[in-house]
């Protein structure tokens, strides 16, 4: 499919007039997911790439996540080959993460942070072979350039984004759908691990992994067979016979917020550049009216891989690596001011909020049901701190957010979350309870071989 690279390629473009000369186009997917995407309706998220927003109903989708299996896309997500002879240095330098003992066919989630110890960028790295990797991450490309830079290492940087589909199969059920999809057993397969197969005739990447807290798999299949709109369409087909569900755009990101997991945009704004460029880039997830509410430092939302819950990735003693001084005198001051916790949302105080929008006089703004897309949205938490990626929970059958908080406050502690100040309506306060993550119980790991 060179024409489909053609299209990303144009659509990275990002100074060129929309529609016009950069374009955006469907996925991979795309004819088997207009077979079913009843909404009508495709979200964009990334990388030019048009994504199904719901097939079903948002949460029905939701559920299936915990009770059945759903399958999903994120073949918009980025993804850099780094290959040559240093490319494991590079790869080392570039995370907080040892990533030395890292072998082929497995995969290690790698924060990589800012000279602040700030995190710049965060995502999966997969290694092919002693002399490459794969990078999943949006705008991975132009930042391991820049360490690349920093390093001095002589490595080749590939953006492979539209080569590759990334199909999320993931649920109790998952495992059972890719058995009766291949014909072969995955159970003797560990969490973070991949290896290739054939599926219709096509060599494919499949992954264990997730970002839903549930048992899952990714499919890495390149594009140009012509055959990635013929894999989802049969996971669609083989997983009917176990409650499978496609998960559109609507619903995806209520797993992230279920689970306890930080997302980028949503819950934290990337390390990258000066505040100034980044008050640019938050351009494209607010409104105008949005961005000039705003009464926050943009240093607010940058955050270390602690405050964020990611500790243990870092590794202090495995040599040098990008941003280690900063993360080292953060690690000797104890640790950030805050750290990310949960907070579960007061139904009664959501009800009336509910119940003042169908009044006659001025209320504070509507939530969205579910608020689950890419949009800058930090709401101050009055005991200190800030609450991020709310979302309704149909399986909780509640609001909840993330939250980075003042680390005095503990689960079960109280809070009040000011609800609105992003536009000229009045402003609530929600009350909230600390809670400790996940929401809830992370089964991703689980050992299948038992």
């Amino acid at each position: 499919m060179p024409d489909f690279r053609e299209q990303y390629e144009k659509a990275q473009q990002l100074g060129k007039l929309a529609f016009v000369e950069r374009p955006y186009f469907g996925s991979p997917a795309a004819p088997a997911q207009a077979e079913t995407n009843a909404s009508q309706i495709w979200g964009h998220i990334n990388a030019g790439y048009l994504v199904a927003y719901e097939y079903t109903r948002w949460w029905k989708e939701s559920q299936a996540l915990r009770q059945t299996a759903v399958i999903g896309d994120w073949s918009w997500l980025n993804k850099t080959r780094v290959r040559g002879r240093d490319a494991a240095r590079l790869m080392n330098y570039a995370t907080v993460k040892d990533l030395s003992k890292q072998q082929i066919g497995q995969i290690v989630y790698t924060p990589m942070v800012n000279e602040a110890g700030k995190v710049a960028i965060e995502g999966l790295t997969l290694k092919l072979a002693e002399d490459e990797y794969l990078f999943t991450q949006s705008a991975g490309l132009k930042w391991l350039e820049f360490l690349r830079e920093r390093s001095g290492t002589k490595v080749e940087l590939e953006d492979v984004t539209p080569d590759y589909t990334c199909y999320a199969l993931q649920g109790p059920r998952s495992t059972d759908v890719l058995e009766a999809l291949t014909g072969e057993s995955w159970r003797e397969m560990r969490f973070s691990r991949f290896r290739k197969a054939q599926i219709l005739g096509t060599e494919t990447i499949v992954a264990r992994q997730g970002v839903t807290g549930e048992v899952g798999y990714e499919f890495l299949m390149r594009t140009d067979t012509g055959r990635a709109h013929e894999l989802w369409r049969k996971l669609r087909e083989v997983g009917k016979d176990f409650g499978l569900r496609e998960l559109g755009l609507k619903a995806q990101l209520i797993g992230h917020t279920e689970t306890g997991i930080a997302t980028v945009i949503r819950d934290f704004l990337p390390a990258r550049g000066s505040p100034e460029g980044l008050r640019r880039m938050m351009r494209h997830w607010m409104s105008p009216e949005e961005l000039a509410a705003i009464d926050w430092d943009i240093g607010e939302q940058l955050c270390s891989p602690a405050e964020l819950g990611w500790a243990y990735t870092i590794n202090l003693g495995k040599g040098d690596f990008h941003g280690r001084d900063a993360l080292s005198r953060e690690a000797d001051a104890g640790g950030p001011k805050r750290r990310l916790m949960g907070l579960e949302w007061s139904s009664e105080d959501m009800a009336e909020l509910y119940a003042a929008q169908f009044r006659d006089a001025p209320a504070p703004p509507p939530p969205d049901l579910p608020y689950g897309q890419f949009r800058v949205l930090f709401l101050k938490v009055l005991q200190g701190g800030w609450a991020s990626g709310y979302a309704y929970s149909p399986t909780l059958r509640r609001m909840i957010s993330l939250a980075r908080l003042d680390r005095a406050l503990q689960p079960g502690d109280k809070v009040q979350v000011q609800w609105g100040g992003f536009s000229d309506e009045p402003v609530a306060r929600i009350g909230a309870k600390v809670v400790a993550l996940p929401f809830i119980k992370q089964e991703r790991s689980k050992n299948l071989a038992c």
